[in-house]
């Protein structure tokens, strides 16, 4: 029988495990016994600072986790079991299909799932894109391009929202990324993937690769330079500026609709106006431009991951954004409660337990 992939984990023991065993479901290291609480938890009034290892939680079997991210795979414990999650049940937290493995190390495995938009807020967003096209009689296939695709999140988003109507056809990806690329190979082929940095990739390069224009252009330029976990140095950081490729990639290939999506920090930024530097970028082109905060739970993410969408169009008047499918409490109105995290990942089967010697484990 083939094994479950990226689903590994290993026997926890010392002080780790004695914390783990103390955490109640929802409980932190702040809720955990004085002497078990880590050397780096510093009590400031309300206040509390410390390292990595204050961002301890165990999920909860009926409420949505708090945002998976790239570099603390540590936070999260499993809602029953005394251990922290495998890259499996992260990637359950952000929608993924249970057989899309993720190519690489271990800590890049952990980067392309804390990296990635969660599928179903990616195909709540297709279905309003598919709803745009359909209300100009356009049917059939409708040709993507793909930037900054990472692991594939939001690609996957609008493969699924695909009906017999309008059928979403990815043709082209790309990303700088040499783990995107293995990733990407593996699962969809089909997909085109060309490894690149945008900053130097010809426009007219992605044309040739479709053998046409493109109608959808979507993708997430890096989003570290905007996150409220940095330092939020926004176009001061290289990476801060990669939009304007973005905006020139459009300019030339000229698609029906973009969508670009970007971490809610971004509209928080104090050194600049985000917000109204990519308002003014597309307008520059032609295209006219909206933005919404979403939060992937409406949608049924067992996550509470909030992304800023920017949607631009030539006739934008025939898009609006998704309705929430999911709601926080009860309702007079039948919509489901948040899928809780706990009852996702506790569908997929037992992870392998694999056996690390000679490795000292960090308090």
């Amino acid at each position: 029988m083939k094994s479950t992939p990226n689903h590994v984990t290993r026997e926890y023991t010392g002080i780790v495990l004695e914390r783990i065993k103390h955490l109640p479901p929802g409980g932190k290291m702040g809720d955990l016994p004085a002497h078990l609480q880590h050397e780096s938890f510093v009590r400031k009034g309300d206040k509390k600072t410390g390292g990595p290892n204050m961002r301890l939680l165990r999920l909860e079997m009926d409420k949505p986790a708090l945002t998976v991210t790239a570099y603390i795979f540590n936070k999260f414990v499993h809602p029953k079991e005394d251990r922290h999650l495998t890259p499996r049940e992260a990637a359950c937290l952000q929608d993924f299909p249970i057989d899309y493995e993720f190519k690489g190390t271990l800590g890049q495995v952990h980067q392309q799932i804390g990296n990635a938009v969660p599928v179903k807020l990616g195909k709540a967003i297709a279905h309003e894109v598919a709803k745009y096209f359909e209300r100009q009689n356009i049917r059939g296939e409708i040709l993507l391009a793909s930037y900054f695709c990472g692991a594939g999140g939001l690609d996957l988003g609008f493969e699924q929202a695909s009906n017999e109507c309008l059928q979403f056809k990815t043709g082209f990806t790309t990303d700088i990324e040499k783990w995107a690329e293995k990733t990407i190979n593996h699962n969809r082929p089909q997909w085109n993937f060309h490894r690149a940095d945008i900053r130097t990739l010809a426009p007219e390069l992605v044309k040739e690769s479709l053998g046409c224009f493109p109608q959808v252009i979507i993708g997430g330029p890096p989003c570290q330079p905007f996150s409220v976990a940095g330092k939020q140095k926004a176009t001061k950081d290289p990476l801060g500026t990669l939009y304007r490729d973005y905006i020139r990639h459009i300019d030339f290939l000229k698609p029906e609709i973009v969508v670009l999506e970007n971490v809610y920090g971004l509209a928080q930024v104090k050194s600049v106006n985000m917000i109204l530097e990519i308002y003014k970028s597309f307008e520059k082109i032609g295209y006219k431009v909206i933005h919404k905060e979403l939060m992937a739970a409406d949608y049924g993410t067992p996550q509470k991951r909030r992304r800023l969408i920017f949607v631009a169009a030539k006739n934008l008047q025939y898009f609006q954004f998704p309705q929430p499918t999911h709601c926080e409490f009860e309702n007079l109105f039948g919509i489901p409660l948040y899928e809780g995290a706990g009852n996702a990942i506790t569908r997929l089967p037992q992870p392998v337990i694999k056996a690390i010697r000679c490795i000292q484990v960090r308090d």
